[in-house]
């Protein structure tokens, strides 16, 4: 279960859930969307408890579910990062060692 659900489970818009504790419904729609998580002192993290209706370990595992959700790639989607194809050199084997001592160059001029 997400964020999503837990708060449709709750029967509650997201201007609801944005009013009763306080923030802005922007917030809401970040949390559900898994771009953000959310941050709230004691207080509201007890008030958010009831008005999910849920335990502290399903607010948890929702939060990180839409986390989760947010953060997987799609197919045919190309990686963030991706890696060195074979062949080509890492960006470190291409900077070279740093001595404390100084080389000499000779030349056969």
């Amino acid at each position: 279960m997400d964020m999503q659900v837990l708060r449709e489970r709750a029967g509650l818009s997201r201007a609801e859930v944005a009013f009763r504790l306080a923030i802005s419904e922007t917030s809401v729609r970040n949390w559900e969307a898994g771009r953000t998580e959310p941050t709230m002192t004691p207080k509201k993290y007890l008030e958010a408890l009831r008005l999910f209706k849920c335990t502290p370990e399903e607010l948890a595992a929702a939060s990180e579910k839409s986390i989760n959700q947010r953060h997987k790639r799609k197919p045919g989607r190309p990686r963030r990062f991706p890696e060195n194809p074979i062949g080509q050199s890492s960006p470190m084997s291409q900077v070279s060692q740093v001595s404390d001592t100084p080389s000499l160059i000779y030349s056969d001029q």
